[in-house]
């Protein structure tokens, strides 16, 4: 360790903490813009609004998408962090939902390797049902060749 360097070894630096220095000066820019728009009553109510609309357009657009292959849960936790970065009860939900994912996590890693073979087929298996059904319901895209789809399938 150099003689300017204070912090006890194997800590991370600054710039590890909190990116780049373009990224902390954004960061810390946007968190002065929002202070200064929760010291006005209305801006602060109107901002709140458009925040939880926002963040719960995209928690709808996730919900329909989650039986779908694709990322679904990605994009409601997504929204559910843009609502919890003005609400305290979405704040709650995230960290239960975070901590929940984190469990099945551990969980299912301590299992036997079967175990996971079986959830990880029984998922795959749920996404092609998911995927038939839907493909039964709308029909096969027009781009779609015939040749390519079996008729065993059901889907002409």
């Amino acid at each position: 360790m150099g003689a300017r360097d204070t912090r006890p070894a194997g800590w991370l630096s600054r710039s590890h903490k909190h990116g780049p220095s373009w990224l902390r000066r954004a960061r810390l820019g946007f968190f002065r813009w929002r202070a200064t728009i929760h010291r006005n009553p209305q801006a602060s109510f109107v901002y709140k609004w458009c925040v939880g609309t926002l963040g719960g357009l995209i928690i709808a657009g996730g919900l329909m998408l989650v039986p779908l292959p694709g990322p679904g849960w990605v994009i409601v936790f997504v929204g559910v962090a843009i609502v919890a970065s003005e609400f305290e009860w979405a704040r709650d939900l995230l960290h239960w939902g975070r901590a929940l994912l984190h469990r099945w996590t551990v969980w299912l890693t301590r299992r036997h390797w079967s175990v996971r073979l079986l959830v990880a087929g029984a998922t795959c298996a749920f996404v092609l049902a998911v995927v038939w059904t839907m493909l039964r319901l709308i029909g096969l895209p027009p781009w779609v060749p015939e040749w390519l789809v079996p008729g065993w399938l059901g889907l002409d």
